[in-house]
């Protein structure tokens, strides 16, 4: 099967994205692949995942041309390295507010020349034979999503700092948050939140870096044709539509 690539997929066309904070099943990324699903995003800030069971997903998710992103709970070199070297295409950071954070980034997700991220084979190569590094280094630095994820105040006034670093390919807007920074955690909707996403939006354009939201189909019908990366589907809020669902057909049978 040919490999799907988000990094050069999302300029062709939006990529739409399953937020999987509960489930660890390998019929999860088979059930998205088949029902048009273009990535499957991991959250390890939030979420309940295992680092074992993430190297199984991902990997078969992989096999399948069903790639994987993973919300890493912290800047730091081991979180990042094990996610990508378990075959993750693509690792988010929360609360990304400087460029000397953004560099850590890239310092740590993509090999030399861009950065210093350690070699190991592994998942992430399929297993194969040892040896090919240069080769192995250079494609995973094209296919690896270095991406910040920028949810408060601070990281919007920093939003050129940010992208201007080289290595960095896109940022990812988390609305709820960014609501708390501003004051007001129940309404992402504020004129205020819209003017600081739509600059964060035309900086990603000013830079040809992507632009993603973690949001409801309202947040991203206001940046359509704009945003590459949508994620409007969270595995826990299908659960508990579903069950609440459930609930009211059982009680109209009572």
């Amino acid at each position: 099967m040919e490999e799907k690539i988000l990094k050069k997929d999302m300029f062709e066309r939006p990529q739409g994205g399953l937020f999987d904070q509960v489930l660890e099943s390998e019929a999860v990324m088979f059930m998205a692949k088949q029902n048009g699903i273009d990535f499957v995003f991991f959250d390890c800030e939030h979420g309940a995942h295992s680092y074992d069971r993430l190297h199984d997903l991902m990997l078969c998710g992989n096999a399948i041309g069903m790639p994987s992103i993973v919300r890493v709970p912290e800047l730091s070199r081991a979180w990042i390295s094990r996610a990508l070297d378990f075959g993750a295409q693509g690792i988010m950071v929360p609360m990304t507010e400087t460029r000397q954070q953004a560099e850590r980034i890239v310092q740590y997700s993509k090999y030399p020349p861009l950065g210093q991220r350690s070699y190991s084979g592994g998942a992430h190569t399929f297993y194969g034979p040892s040896g090919h590094h240069s080769e192995n280094m250079a494609k995973a630095n094209a296919k690896v999503l270095s991406i910040a994820q920028i949810e408060t105040v601070k990281g919007v006034e920093n939003i050129e700092d940010i992208l201007s670093v080289e290595g960095i390919d896109a940022a990812i807007i988390g609305p709820v948050d960014l609501s708390i920074s501003m004051g007001h955690p129940d309404d992402v909707y504020t004129e205020e939140e819209i003017s600081a996403i739509e600059k964060v939006c035309s900086t990603c354009e000013k830079y040809h870096k992507g632009f993603g939201v973690i949001g409801s189909e309202k947040m991203l019908e206001l940046f359509r044709g704009r945003v590459n990366l949508m994620v409007d589907l969270i595995d826990a809020h299908m659960l508990r539509d579903s069950f609440a669902k459930a609930s009211e057909a059982y009680r109209k049978l009572y």
